[in-house]
């Protein structure tokens, strides 16, 4: 049993990254097996979904450790197996990496490089969220984490520690609920859309796009000044989606628009 691999690769900005998963799929179909990818970012999780989503022969599951995670594992496995998903053993663990940075702040970046400075891979690593002044905690995969567990390091002056954990044990990020927001701009620019969106500053998002976290339609986009339309999706990176509901053009020759925050 094989894929249409050419027409799932047709066109698609995710050519390269796609054909590791087609082998995945594959392999699920052939060996009568669930067969679970790295991590993968959200915007190629999206691309999966599209690919996929009509393919009779494959189901897909997708796994992040907690419903609004970002970077997700995908399950392949043939359809007829899909009823008994719920009782796959999933293999993804939870990890604190320990440190008091009351005095030296860190980003979820700089904890994703010292993980990797640890050895363990960038494809291994889920969602990284901050605990306060006290470290982060982070999803990876059951081998990751056992690999790691009670390793020590130093992320610039702070002592580091890393602790294995369940995920019932974890302080899950806060889930935001969708939100529709309302906004007039000058302007249908992504920055000044993307700006008002998640409340941040126009120099902010800037640094943003020129960093490669925001997305348009899950395409990479280096252009602030580039317009956006209805039913256009805004993502950026830690911070969610944007959906563009609704534009129109006020008699101040200005733009109203209407947003929801995903």
């Amino acid at each position: 049993m094989y894929l249409p691999k050419e027409k799932i690769l047709f066109q698609s900005p995710f050519r390269i990254e796609l054909e590791p998963l087609l082998y995945y799929a594959e392999k699920a179909l052939k060996d009568r097996e669930p067969i679970w990818s790295p991590f993968l970012s959200a915007q190629l999780i999206e691309e999966v979904k599209n690919k996929f989503n009509k393919l009779d022969d494959i189901n897909l599951l997708f796994e992040g450790g907690f419903p609004s995670a970002e970077r997700k594992r995908i399950c392949f496995l043939r359809t007829e197996e899909g009823m008994n998903s719920h009782s796959l053993e999933i293999p993804i663990k939870g990890i604190y990496i320990k440190g008091n940075f009351l005095f030296d702040r860190a980003t979820p970046n700089d904890f994703r490089d010292v993980l990797n400075e640890l050895d363990a891979q960038e494809n291994e690593i889920g969602d990284i969220w901050l605990i306060r002044d006290r470290g982060a905690q982070a999803i990876c995969t059951q081998k990751c984490a056992n690999s790691i567990h009670q390793k020590t390091g130093n992320l610039r002056e702070v002592e580091i520690s890393i602790e294995l954990l369940d995920l019932c044990d974890m302080e899950i990020p806060f889930h935001r609920a969708e939100k529709v927001i309302n906004t007039v701009e000058a302007s249908t620019r992504i920055d000044a859309i993307a700006s008002a969106g998640f409340g941040l500053s126009r120099s902010k998002i800037t640094t943003q796009i020129k960093k490669g976290s925001l997305r348009l339609n899950w395409a990479m986009n280096n252009q602030p000044s580039k317009s956006v339309n209805i039913g256009d999706i805004i993502h950026l990176e830690r911070k969610g989606s944007l959906k563009v509901l609704n534009i129109d053009k006020t008699k101040k020759e200005r733009w109203r628009i209407k947003l929801l925050r995903q």
